[in-house]
């Protein structure tokens, strides 16, 4: 079950639409968000391609994916956690109508933020037929390419479990992310629409472990207002036990020394702390005296770092995975998800779990540990290692990091608006902010894909970009003189031109290779798109000279029609965004015309 060299899950598996069935709707949540993942993502749920780098490279298969899937995936994340590219493609001007930032509010603690932190996927397929089948994720992994070792559970629609009480949850947890929603960005009516729509489809829909070790489940969500689970009250922190284990990146202390209590553990009880090395620095040895503590040994952590000669920071791993295993007699609790044990994360932070409810027989805290150590705990293949806290002061200083983040955080919290105005080709672009701040660090903006950036202030102006410099994407930048953090935000931008999205594929299918390369990728024709890929195709003449490029297309045109004819509105689309009528052939045209009479497609 939780064997780390047997029991490895693959995030694009666990994505991809069941046989036969294709991605009909797709909402996401995660605390940080990486642009480049999000289109791995989208590749998997639009083409159901696996995550990989052939396809990842392709801007024809990328632009194709965002087509088909772009409309039919939310992605939410944390306002001001989306990761800065270091080429930023002109497709991520694409993904805007798929992204949600949440920008939850002040609480009065330290004057902090809480965080929106769940990572969790909802998915609709349908086949041929209309039948539709769901799948509900929980991970404590963001949308990310981190390294580090993280856990997920999936669940599937079953219609024979009939428990309406346990989908209520995430219903519940739709609708709230439906309040999230602004109203401010452009595409925000028809993010609404989706997330009410699958609230209300989603009400005669069950789900199963499908698992005979589980034998109940609860979801419970966090934070999410007066229908949230208050995590407080639960078993895990109000009852006894005989074992416990705790697996979390990140600690306070006072939750820690709450499980730690003399009262809470039956006779002959045992726990388990694992965490990471940095944070054992937060904790005093009475706060952690009933545990034996277990972090991973440093040759994991640096990973790949001793035989790659790449960015070694990309390199480093270690835990990222929530888990809490309670049992008590014969019944054990396993609770998965993205909650660390923190008090953020308990009291005020958004987030998402998942109770697991087991037989001692099939789970209990000496099993799970027998997975993760890989046998008894002092074997040496064991990738963890036990370890002691230290009796110097207690540390509680906050990374040197956090005060630009917490910069951000307020800036995405602010009003805010863009408004781009045309000055001929060129268009220029008026940032306002509700008020000015002097912020204890330095503050930069730009436009996404510019490299023209203006100090913060109360009206920011920046001109003479390009259509495919716009967008409601915008790097902010937080520095001083010992470092900087790099984000994405974003803004609501009006008066942003129509035809964007048109700019966006002729930048991208610019010739006419290109564009047969388009549909051949759209066909599925495979050995088309390798032919294309070892010979030149000329601007001219290439159905007549390019040995028989042009019956190949007729002939998979003709397939497709009879056997997936949806895949043609793709052509549709594309052939509609394309403003040089040079780039598509006379030929072709012609043959597209008569496909498009033929069966009927607008």
């Amino acid at each position: 079950m939780f064997k780390t060299d047997k029991d490895r899950l693959n995030y694009g598996n666990i994505l991809m639409p069941p046989t036969g069935y294709k991605l009909e709707k797709a909402v996401g949540t995660t605390y940080s968000l990486d642009l480049e993942a999000l289109t791995a993502a989208v590749i998997t749920l639009g083409l159901n391609e696996e995550m990989d780098t052939v396809l990842d490279n392709n801007p024809i298969c990328l632009l194709n994916a965002i087509e088909k899937a772009s409309d039919k995936i939310l992605m939410f994340c944390e306002a001001g956690q989306i990761k800065l590219p270091q080429s930023p493609s002109a497709l991520c001007i694409l993904l805007e109508k798929m992204v949600v930032p949440v920008a939850l509010s002040r609480k009065t603690r330290k004057g902090r933020y809480p965080s929106f932190h769940p990572k969790t996927w909802l998915l609709q397929y349908c086949n041929d037929k209309k039948e539709r089948k769901y799948r509900f994720i929980v991970l404590s992994r963001n949308l990310t390419f981190d390294r580090s070792w993280d856990v997920s559970l999936v669940l599937d629609s079953n219609e024979q479990a009939k428990q309406p009480e346990k989908t209520q949850p995430i219903i519940d947890f739709l609708k709230f992310l439906r309040k999230q929603i602004s109203g401010n960005f452009s595409s925000d009516n028809h993010k609404r629409n989706l997330i009410t729509r699958l609230s209300n489809e989603l009400k005669s829909v069950f789900f199963d472990t499908g698992s005979r070790e589980f034998y109940d489940f609860e979801v419970l969500p966090l934070g999410i207002g007066k229908n949230q689970y208050n995590m407080n009250d639960d078993d895990l922190f109000k009852d006894t036990f005989h074992e416990l284990v705790v697996m979390s990146p990140f600690l306070s202390s006072s939750v820690i020394e709450d499980l730690n209590s003399n009262s809470r553990g039956l006779t002959g009880c045992s726990r388990t702390l694992i965490t990471r090395k940095t944070e054992l620095g937060k904790l005093k040895q009475e706060h952690v005296s009933n545990f034996d503590i277990y972090t991973l040994k440093d040759v994991i952590i640096d990973g790949e770092d001793a035989v790659s000669d790449q960015d070694t920071e990309k390199q480093k791993q270690d835990i990222h995975a929530k888990i809490y295993l309670k049992r008590k007699n014969s019944n054990t609790d396993l609770y998965m998800g993205s909650m660390n044990a923190t008090y953020a994360a308990l009291n005020d932070n958004a987030e998402m779990m998942v109770r697991l409810a087991a037989k001692n027989r099939y789970l209990n805290g000496s099993i799970f540990l027998n997975d993760i150590f890989g046998g008894n705990a002092d074997n040496p293949q064991n990738p963890f290692e036990k370890t002691e806290v230290s009796s110097d002061e207690i540390n509680m200083d906050d990374d040197e990091a956090d005060q630009k983040e917490q910069v951000i955080k307020q800036i995405c919290r602010m009003k805010k608006e863009a408004t781009v105005i045309k000055k001929e080709d060129k268009y220029d672009l008026v940032i306002n902010f509700e008020e000015e701040e002097n912020w204890p660090v330095n503050i930069v903006i730009s436009p996404l894909r510019s490299k023209k950036e203006a100090p913060f202030s109360k009206e920011i102006k920046i001109n003479e970009l390009d259509i495919l410099q716009l967008s409601e994407f915008y790097s902010i930048i937080a520095f001083d003189q010992k470092e900087k953090v790099e984000r994405i935000f974003m803004i609501p931008t009006k008066g942003l031109p129509n035809n964007r999205e048109s700019a966006v594929v002729n930048s991208i299918i610019n010739d006419r290779k290109s564009f047969l390369e388009y549909i051949a990728f759209v066909l599925g024709d495979h050995h088309l798109l390798s032919f294309l890929h070892k010979k030149k195709i000329y601007e001219s003449g290439m159905f007549q000279k390019s040995e028989g490029v042009g019956l190949a297309i007729y002939e998979k045109m003709l397939m497709t029609s009879l056997n997936e004819p949806e895949r043609l509105n793709d052509i549709t689309y594309i052939m509609n965004l394309i403003t040089d009528n040079k780039i598509i052939p006379d030929e072709f045209r012609k043959m597209y015309e008569m496909f498009q009479k033929t069966l009927r497609i607008k």
